[in-house]
């Protein structure tokens, strides 16, 4: 079934707003290697989406009560093209990995459109660094 490689890999995700490291759960900061640092951090309601120096996290929470999670890890190797797309009430990065999947991740007005070049600036930084 070849068609399903050019669907989204992640749901779109939906952020709008930063989180600091004190705001992200313990059970998250769990999955993260003890070499790894955290960049950036955004919250869509109780999903989220990390970037660290080695991987970007995004967090799916499902269900009524958030107990079914789909865990997202993707290295910055594997990202073969990406995009950013500025609107006015959004700005959306769109990467596609290097299986042919896209990972689309939104970021809405109240994050300042200076932190959206700065993730863009650090994302082709760790892009371009393989």
């Amino acid at each position: 079934m070849a068609y399903i490689k050019f669907k989204p890999l992640t749901p779109s995700m939906q952020f709008n707003r930063m989180v600091t490291l004190e705001e992200l759960d313990s059970e998250l900061l769990k999955l993260l290697d003890s070499s790894e640092t955290v960049q950036f951090a955004f919250s869509a309601g109780r999903d989220f989406g990390i970037l660290t120096d080695k991987r970007i996290m995004i967090i799916d929470r499902k269900g009524v009560r958030g107990f079914r999670r789909q865990i997202y890890s993707i290295m910055y190797d594997s990202i073969s093209t990406y995009n950013l797309d500025i609107h006015n009430f959004d700005t959306t990065i769109e990467m596609t990995v290097d299986s042919g999947y896209v990972i689309i991740l939104s970021f809405y007005k109240p994050i300042p459109l200076d932190t959206m070049f700065d993730i863009y600036k650090y994302l082709s930084s760790k892009i371009l660094e393989k």
